[in-house]
């Protein structure tokens, strides 16, 4: 039977006999057609042809099948459950799933439903998970799934200390997807590394601090970084640090992870804040180069911005921006007490935005403080103090302020700092890029670095399509595990990714081709149906887009009808 296709027992009755046929019904446009499949016999006499009472077709109740079905093929491929088991080591009875089936179960539902993450049980029972990992509906409780977590991070009282194997669980899963997707002949492994903060709901846990975040929350929260490979986009480690871990010190922890896992030094991508002497004299030392951006604040860096020009040629041009152009050049210049090679370029798009913002800034800060002149006139000067540090803000290189004492005069004196404001201007849109790896050309260097937000798009997928957020363990141990099971879910974004492009799909198509995929996968539900002595499995809602689509990610038969035949 075709996919897509209801069939059925047709009774046509002539003189005293009932011939029976198989006929299958389809949608055409909407419209409900009817055609011929095949003579089955006359009923009642003729060998294997049902009698009147069972022509009838018995079917079960119907499970979502398709999304379910392609992740748990991902998964397998990838080896989630025999990896999780392997290193875990705490298998539970042979009578319920492993560790492995739990989390792997999990990590489908971060993808395909993460809203229902409190209703674990329920959902995965309305899904195909128990017929493919071969347990019951009842298997999949609550306190099994959390169960599964202690066997990836668990406490050791006699240690005092909290196992984690998430790194010997991330190293596993990233030689297994190495050694399904190598680097090309002669490519070194190129990778970035970046921070986001998870914040933590209502709840305490010994590893989340208040700290620094985006939206100004006074929250506590857990530091995650993230090693991302550009060749393939694929998660390769996380970590989880407390909330008030600076970029400086995860990243060199992350060296050391980088050599632990026995990954091939090759170049690595980080984030301005990141970017520090000591980080690069590490990468030196464990074969590593480093790419990252240089702060505007340090003095020495301020005055190679001011002092270098960028001319705007075919030469230097290195990308097309918004409303302009990006152009570099290379200098050697002493920085941290060496003479480096350090990139220069200017962003004309970033030089306007800035230059606007500065100067909005300074009129609204101008016009405030003549208000306040004379609003204030009664003030004391503590009182007057406190109010300019208000309205000023982080804008106070650009303006020199004072509070008068007695006289008509008004009580708040200001102008701006003309030769600074000058200096900023000759700074807009222009930044410094430190890599150690000299080989690269300047245009080399740009288009790597600000090609990393493939790093900042796999946050962008954790937080929004996984839902990293809101964290509901308080235990260090749980958190560590649950952090874990969400970059699992990652992964399976990533497979499912990688083998659309693989399949043909155009990178800046490939994210819409993704999400309509498992939606379409989504409304697929499978029913088992008895026809007298034929049972049969029916995949209902399959389309020739998802035919197409499923042939693209090379799982043609994921869905494949069967059928078997009772002889009894």
């Amino acid at each position: 039977m075709v996919p897509g296709y209801m069939s059925y027992v047709y009774r046509r009755k002539n003189g005293n006999h009932v011939y029976l046929e198989e006929r299958e019904s389809y949608r055409v446009k909407g419209k409900v057609r009817n055609r011929f499949v095949r003579y089955l016999g006359v009923e009642g006499a003729t060998p294997g042809v049902p009698r009147r009472e069972l022509d009838r077709v018995l079917h079960g109740d119907s499970r979502r099948a398709g999304a379910v079905r392609l992740l748990w093929a991902l998964a397998e491929d990838l080896r989630f459950r025999a990896t999780i088991d392997r290193i875990g080591g705490r298998r539970s009875s042979s009578e319920t799933p492993s560790a492995g089936t739990y989390l792997t179960a999990w990590a489908i539902n971060r993808v395909l439903d993460p809203e229902s993450a409190t209703q674990l049980g329920p959902w995965v029972a309305t899904t195909d998970l128990p017929l493919l990992t071969g347990f019951p509906d009842e298997a999949f409780a609550k306190d099994q799934f959390l169960n599964a977590l202690d066997t990836v991070c668990h406490d050791e009282p006699a240690i005092a200390q909290v196992i984690d194997h998430t790194r010997n669980l991330d190293i596993a899963l990233s030689d297994r997807w190495r050694e399904l997707h190598p680097l090309p002949s002669g490519e070194k492994e190129v990778v970035a590394y970046d921070l986001t903060n998870v914040l933590f709901f209502g709840v305490t846990c010994p590893i989340a601090e208040v700290g620094h975040n985006p939206d100004y929350q006074a929250r506590p929260q857990v530091n995650v970084g993230v090693v991302v490979s550009r060749h393939d986009r694929t998660p390769l480690f996380h970590f989880a640090y407390r909330g008030s871990r600076n970029g400086g010190g995860t990243a060199r922890n992350l060296l050391v992870q980088l050599q632990a896992a026995k990954v091939p030094p090759g170049l690595l991508i980080v984030d301005r804040g990141i970017m520090g002497k000591r980080l690069v004299e590490e990468a030196r030392g464990v074969g590593w180069h480093l790419l990252g951006g240089l702060s505007k604040h340090p003095k020495e860096v301020r005055a190679l911005l001011d002092r270098t020009e960028v001319p705007e040629t075919p030469t230097s041009f290195v990308k097309r921006s918004a409303t302009g152009g990006i152009h570099a050049v290379k200098v050697r210049t002493r920085l941290w007490d060496a003479e480096r090679e350090v990139v220069v370029y200017t962003n004309a798009d970033k030089a306007v935005s800035d230059r606007v913002e500065r100067n909005e800034a300074l009129s609204r800060i101008g016009e405030a403080l003549t208000t306040l002149a004379t609003k204030g006139a009664e003030w004391s000067e503590a009182k007057l103090h406190a109010a300019i540090r208000e309205v000023v803000g982080d804008w106070g290189e650009f303006l020199k302020v004072r509070v008068t004492r007695g006289g008509t005069a008004p009580r708040v004196a200001w102008e701006y700092r003309d030769r600074e404001v000058k200096r900023a201007a000759r700074q807009d849109g222009k930044y410094a890029l430190l890599c150690t790896d000299e080989g690269l050309t300047a245009r080399e260097v740009v288009r790597a670095y600000l090609g990393k937000d493939f790093v900042e798009k796999c946050f962008r997928t954790a937080k929004t399509f996984v839902e990293l957020e809101p964290v509901r363990h308080r235990r260090e141990r749980r958190v560590r595990a649950y952090l874990f099971v969400c970059m699992l879910a990652l992964r399976l974004q990533t497979a499912l990714r990688w083998r659309l492009l693989q399949g043909g799909i155009e990178e800046d198509a490939v994210a819409e081709e993704q999400e309509r995929l498992l939606e379409d996968l989504g409304r697929v539900e499978r029913v088992e149906v008895r026809m007298g002595r034929e049972a049969r499995t029916w995949y209902l809602n399959v389309t020739k887009r998802i035919r197409d689509g499923l042939r693209r990610v090379k799982l043609p038969d994921l869905l494949r009808e069967e059928s078997t035949i009772f002889t009894a």
